[in-house]
């Protein structure tokens, strides 16, 4: 457990400071652990906890179990059965519906949030029990357990998210949600992702045999990586009825982050992506087969199965180590699908399109963002001094 006894003594005293049912219930400690009384009963940690371990896991969810709103409140409503606070689900389902329309953000808050629930009650505190301290320790455990800082970043935002929609229905005091509200993240650390150089990302780019037809996937897949600066969600469920044709160009038609829809233009990789169709044998009105199909185990054999997020991972490493880049980096990131994202953004804005045309190519909200992507050389300050004109 990551609290010690003091904590306990300290932190969690009368639950009437929390909320005006318990009537000025009074705590106090008895064999060294904390015994709460509320209307007379008095609440064992030691008992909660074996409770806890004895409750069956909740299971496992899948992106397609929150991707709407009843299945939403069935999630959560399980999350707070089990930790004993069945209101708490019916404050937060309105509003994680309303800002994360991405079923895979659904399932990232739903975690972070199980996590902290979880171990809230292994410890004896019920969700509307919960003060700024305990958020701090819970901080502190994610910190020793080596938790990156994004992800401690990510698992703090929603817990201060939630408490602030529980104040919002009067389920905790506006005292106790600022407390949890001061929490701070800790600092994350901006555009870590190693990019690739041009020179690179054409070594990357051709690195695949397109004479065989593992190969000839694989070129049409980084080449539309490297034209649509797209992330690797839209690749991985891009489909064949995706692609668009106007009298000379093509495109492909994706679903972006936030379910935002993009018609990118596909340019020089047209041909590659034509070629590998062909080559498997999928018809151009077969709408719903995956664009680029996994194989099945002799290399050759096409499927009706899309390629996952983790495949493209493992192919953009393959080719990266046979075209002698370091995929891997000690004590960094290394080589990622997003790599070429940002290869391609920045070799963009190098070869001199404007900041605002890059933003909406990548579909980037906040020109920030896009700014971020850029990377800068020593030349840059001198490129900048050359523009000015005092003489």
């Amino acid at each position: 457990m990551l609290y010690q006894k003091s904590f306990y003594h300290h932190n969690l005293g009368s639950d009437s400071h929390h909320s005006k049912r318990n009537n000025g219930a009074k705590s106090q400690a008895v064999n060294g652990l904390l015994v709460r009384r509320t209307d007379g009963a008095t609440i064992d940690p030691t008992r909660q906890l074996a409770r806890a371990r004895n409750r069956p896991p909740l299971p496992v969810l899948r992106t397609s179990d929150l991707d709407h709103s009843e299945k939403v409140a069935g999630a959560l409503g399980r999350l707070f059965r089990h930790a004993g606070n069945n209101d708490a689900a019916a404050a937060l389902v309105p509003w994680v519906c309303d800002a994360l329309p991405s079923s895979l953000s659904r399932k990232a808050y739903h975690d972070d949030l199980k996590a902290f629930v979880g171990h809230m009650a292994s410890i004896g505190v019920r969700p509307f029990l919960v003060t700024g301290d305990h958020v701090r320790i819970y901080k502190e455990a994610m910190v020793q357990a080596g938790r990156k800082s994004a992800t401690i970043a990510r698992a703090l935002s929603v817990i201060r998210g939630a408490y602030e929609q529980f104040g919002k229905k009067g389920l905790v005091a506006w005292n106790f949600v600022g407390d949890i509200q001061a929490v701070t993240s800790p600092r994350v650390d901006k555009n870590t992702t190693p990019g690739l150089s041009e020179r690179e990302a054409c070594r990357l780019l051709h690195a695949p045999d397109t004479g065989t037809m593992l190969g000839l996937r694989d070129h049409a897949l980084l080449f539309v990586y490297f034209k649509t600066a797209c992330r690797s969600r839209a690749i991985a469920q891009a489909k064949v009825g995706d692609l668009e044709r106007t009298d000379f160009d093509w495109y492909l038609v994706v679903r972006e982050k936030g379910s935002k829809r993009q018609r990118k233009p596909l340019l020089e990789s047209a041909p590659a992506v034509l070629a590998w169709l062909q080559q498997c044998g999928i018809a151009a009105d077969d709408a719903q087969a995956p664009l680029f199909s996994a194989l099945a185990s002799d290399k050759r054999t096409l499927t009706r199965r899309h390629l996952t997020q983790r495949a493209i991972l493992n192919i953009v490493k393959k080719y990266a180590r046979q075209a002698g880049l370091h995929a891997e980096r000690l004590g960094r990131r290394g080589l990622c699908t997003h790599s070429l994202r940002k290869a391609a953004l920045t070799n963009a804005l190098e070869h001199g399109a404007k900041m605002e045309q890059v933003q909406a190519w990548a579909g980037h909200s906040d020109i920030r963002t896009t700014q971020g992507y850029y990377m800068t050389k020593e030349s840059d300050a001198e490129a900048a001094a050359r523009h000015n004109q005092i003489r």
